[in-house]
């Protein structure tokens, strides 16, 4: 379906992207966005939050950032291109700075507003200008800021309207794809939750016993910064969601839960499948009786999250006290009822972990392609 330049062609950086469609073969030309968009920012309009909260409805309301409500009411009816005119993403690019809104909607004057002239596909349109570094065109003082006299000097390379809309229809199937897989996310999510609420709240009076009783709660060792290493064996956990890095030791084995002690995610709590290091910022926990099936612990556990990050203490640094944690009260149930429920609820985190790991690698398809198809 397509053809790929080799990197010994001399204009392949310069006219055409590195991939491209068979038949397609015109090099690439310049243009400014002005040359491609009409600006209809004098067409927006800001609503404060207390005015639009009388006027909740179905219609998006768009700020620099996407969708940030929905309202009773709508500006345009069409497809346009909206790109955030102010705030630190224009830096950042913390999340998309471009994007599509489609149908009947409502702006506000935190994104600029772009139509494509004839000849220019809007979401070819769109996918160009993500992929700029906006830096150099930042204008603000205190925020960064992108003014539309700015923005219309913008520079890119573009194909012939041909070319634009065969690569905007393939990357919209892969869009298409991901949004599907969205969804599933979404659902698998809601489900797990209903059940969640439907056995964990079906209780009765001395239901529960202290997590203490079934568990022991333990601190990790902090680690010296000289021995985290790159392309260490073992990540290191250490209050955070996320590794904050690698090592080659460990000091906690495999299937432990982990509640995370102190900072911006303390009261987090997570199931580690590989031996890990535990960093003095987390507690991990150990199991002391065989009447507790692990999948259901961390489950309870996991639904329990926003009630244990309640728990959080200290004006600076928020942390969580060992003997708060062993406070947290556990439902009990027969063992073979807890298997039954751990089992269930494992098999649909399973499902959720491979819809999630098919998006971010269509995803990261989708990044590939639009390093090779586009200037």
């Amino acid at each position: 379906v397509s053809s790929e330049k080799t990197k010994n062609d001399n204009n392949v950086y310069h006219d055409e992207p590195e991939l491209r469609f068979e038949k397609f073969d015109e090099s690439w030309k310049e243009y400014c966005l002005e040359d491609c968009v009409i600006f209809l920012d004098n067409e927006r309009k800001p609503l404060k939050e207390s005015d639009r909260a009388d006027k909740k409805g179905k219609y998006p309301y768009y700020g620099a950032s996407g969708i940030i409500d929905y309202i009773d009411d709508y500006i345009f009816d069409d497809e346009l291109i909206l790109m955030g005119e102010d705030g630190a993403n224009i830096i950042t690019r913390s999340s998309r700075l471009v994007f599509l809104a489609k149908g009947k909607f409502w702006v506000n004057n935190h994104a600029h507003v772009f139509k494509a002239k004839q000849n220019f596909d809007s979401y070819f349109l769109a996918e160009s200008l993500e992929r700029i570094n906006y830096e150099k065109y930042n204008t603000g003082t205190a925020q960064p800021k992108l003014n539309q006299e700015v923005c219309a000097k913008i520079k890119f390379k573009l194909p012939n309207i041909d070319e634009q809309k065969r690569i905007s229809i393939f990357l919209q199937h892969i869009d298409k794809k991901i949004e599907l897989l969205e969804k599933k996310l979404v659902l698998c999510r809601e489900l797990e939750l209903t059940i969640k609420i439907k056995i964990f709240n079906n209780v009765t009076k001395n239901s529960f016993i202290k997590l203490n009783e079934i568990c022991s709660i333990k601190k990790g060792k902090q680690l010296n910064k000289s021995d985290m290493i790159e392309n260490g064996k073992y990540y290191v956990l250490n209050g955070g969601k996320e590794p904050s890095g690698y090592t080659n030791s460990w000091n906690v084995k495999e299937n432990t839960i982990t509640i995370s002690e102190g900072g911006n995610s303390c009261g987090y709590v997570s199931f580690n499948s590989e031996k890990f290091y535990c960093g003095g910022h987390c507690y991990y926990l150990t199991l002391k009786t065989t009447d507790f099936d692990l999948n259901y612990l961390f489950h309870y556990l996991k639904y329990m999250e926003p009630k244990i990050m309640r728990l959080r203490v200290g004006s600076g640094l928020p942390n969580i006290q060992k003997g708060d944690i062993g406070n947290i009260n556990i439902l009990k149930k027969e063992f073979n009822k807890q298997k039954e429920i751990g089992d269930f609820l494992e098999s649909i985190n399973i499902k959720i972990s491979l819809i999630l790991k098919e998006k971010e690698e269509l995803e990261l398809f989708k990044k590939g392609l639009l390093q090779k198809m586009f200037i």
